[in-house]
């Protein structure tokens, strides 16, 4: 019975010891508030909302856990999952524009391992390369994802940088920090059977960062198919199979190359911290076709978005932080041979915004924000025409939580 006790002893100190070297955490934040929006619709009415995934910052709920492998190794994973501030349904409702498919962990889904000095390998659905190279030099560091443009302009799984992906699907990325230089690199498999570029995008990207200096960029190239249907009169480039809110697409056209590159850098003068940064995409053989019931044909020339802007970020006191930046979009699209035009389309978009925090602890803060665009050309923000939006304003207020 003793040598059974003591054996039972032994095993519950190797049980604690294994439980001492890996750790599981719970994380999330929450944010509610209050937008209002001039010339929010086609009609050039206004609107008053509060439901949103998080103006300032994501919703999230999540879940991170480390394990010490030993020998300089770690494995780690990471799951996490958005919702809607005012009816807390889950921000994957519609599905996703790859997949077609709802998902409970949209945000992040990863694993990986990580050694201390050659750096790390993460699998799953994860922030694309892009993304983490931009957030440098990005004046409010993506708080306000749905009007600061830079996060909306990264490469990730969309139809296009109009849509926005920032993540990528199926995606290996490796990432080794070295001193003052980072470097990164990924490759988004497309599930396609018979092509491996077939909807697969591959990145890569370097930064510097120095006492105050951070100097980065980033390349990602993508091919992304084409599948069934005919226009239904919205313009938009093709994309993956459609699904809610996705335009129909063209089965007899193959895939279209999209290429993204970004560069950018910031310096902090004591409190005060200045960025700038410039965003470069072309989708060359994209569909344009703006005649519904007619198939979308490919375009003669490229599509083109691009994004330049410069920020500022100034904390006042260890409180409240001050931030503004002015964002500049041109969009310029080719001919549409099958709408009979006889030459494309560009026209470009000016944003200037600002925000304000003030924390009230280490994790609760209240926000407030307020940006004014102007529009030329062919531009508007997804809605109405140039006699609706003459100048749109916004105006954002709320309270964020993390836990």
């Amino acid at each position: 019975m003793r040598k059974r006790f003591m054996v039972t002893g032994v095993l519950a100190m190797f049980a604690t010891a294994a439980h001492a070297e890996s750790s599981v955490t719970i994380y999330g934040l929450y944010d509610a508030g209050l937008r209002y929006v001039r010339e929010a619709n086609a009609a050039g009415e206004s609107s008053l909302s509060m439901g949103s995934n998080g103006t300032s910052t994501p919703n999230r709920l999540g879940f991170k856990g480390v394990e010490d492998l030993g020998g300089g190794m770690s494995a780690h994973f990471n799951l996490e999952t958005g919702w809607n501030s005012g009816s807390g349904a889950l921000e994957s409702t519609t599905g996703s524009p790859v997949t077609g498919t709802r998902a409970l962990f949209q945000r992040l889904a990863i694993v990986g391992i990580t050694h201390a000095r050659w750096g790390t390998i993460d699998l799953g659905q994860n922030y694309s390369v892009g993304w983490r190279t931009s957030y440098d030099y990005d004046p409010f560091n993506y708080r306000f994802p749905t009007i600061d443009p830079v996060s909306a302009i990264v490469p990730g799984s969309s139809v296009s940088q109009v849509t926005a992906g920032i993540r990528f699907h199926n995606d290996v990325q490796y990432t080794g920090i070295f001193g003052p230089i980072t470097v990164r690199a990924e490759h988004s498999f497309g599930n396609v059977a018979g092509s491996v570029t077939t909807n697969a995008a591959t990145a890569g990207s370097l930064a510097y960062k120095s006492g105050p200096l951070a100097i980065a960029g980033s390349y990602t190239t993508r091919k992304i198919a084409t599948t069934g249907g005919v226009s239904t009169g919205v313009p938009a480039v093709a994309g993956p199979p459609a699904v809610a809110g996705e335009p129909a697409v063209n089965a007899n056209t193959p895939t279209y190359s999209d290429r993204s590159w970004s560069a950018g850098a910031a310096y902090k003068f004591g409190p005060v911290r200045v960025s700038g940064g410039y965003n470069d995409e072309r989708l060359a053989g994209a569909l344009n076709s703006v005649v519904p019931g007619l198939p979308l044909t490919p375009a003669r020339g490229d599509t083109r978005v691009r994004v330049g802007w410069f920020g500022a970020n100034w904390t006042v006191s260890p409180y409240l932080d001050l931030a503004g930046g002015w964002f500049r979009t041109w969009v310029d699209t080719p001919i549409a041979p099958a709408a009979g035009a006889a030459s494309g389309t560009s026209g470009k978009k000016d944003l200037l915004m600002f925000a304000a925090t003030y924390s009230l602890s280490k994790t609760t803060y209240l926000y407030g924000e307020i940006d004014r665009t102007s529009l030329s050309g062919n531009q508007v923000i997804g809605y109405g025409t140039k006699t609706t939006q003459s100048h749109p304003l916004g105006v954002s207020a709320g309270l964020v939580v993390a836990f």
